[in-house]
Order: C-alpha cells, then sequence, then structure tokens
C-alpha cells in the first residue's frame, strides 16, 4: 500500500511539473528572431537569398 501511494504522488508531481513547463512563455528568443527576420528583410532589398545571409548574420551575432 505504502508503495502505490509513493508512486501515485511521483506521478502526481511529474504531471503538474509537466504542465508547468508547457505552459510557461519565453519571449526573448522569438522578440530577437522577428528583430532578425526584420534586419534581413531591410538589409536584403528584395532578394531572398541576400535577406537570408543578412538574417542569418544578424540571428547568430545577437541571439545566440
Amino acid at each position: 500500500m505504502k508503495k502505490i501511494i509513493l508512486s501515485l504522488i511521483f506521478v502526481l508531481a511529474t504531471s503538474v511539473s509537466f504542465m508547468n513547463a508547457n505552459n510557461s512563455t519565453v519571449s526573448k528568443p522569438d522578440d530577437c528572431f522577428q528583430d532578425a527576420w526584420e534586419f534581413g528583410t531591410e538589409e536584403g532589398g528584395g532578394d531572398e537569398t541576400k535577406e537570408w545571409e543578412m538574417m542569418n548574420k544578424y540571428y547568430t551575432m545577437w541571439c545566440l
């Protein structure tokens, strides 16, 4: 009986921690990615390859 109660507590504690991890929001990488996207679009001047290269440079320099 003692093992059953301990296993139930373990399962409930694990599920609660997973629920909290799924609900947490991290805005810093999203904001940085959006800034990199805007920078690449502005600096690329309509050339998709150059836009990607500029976005990649910004992201690797400032976001990582």
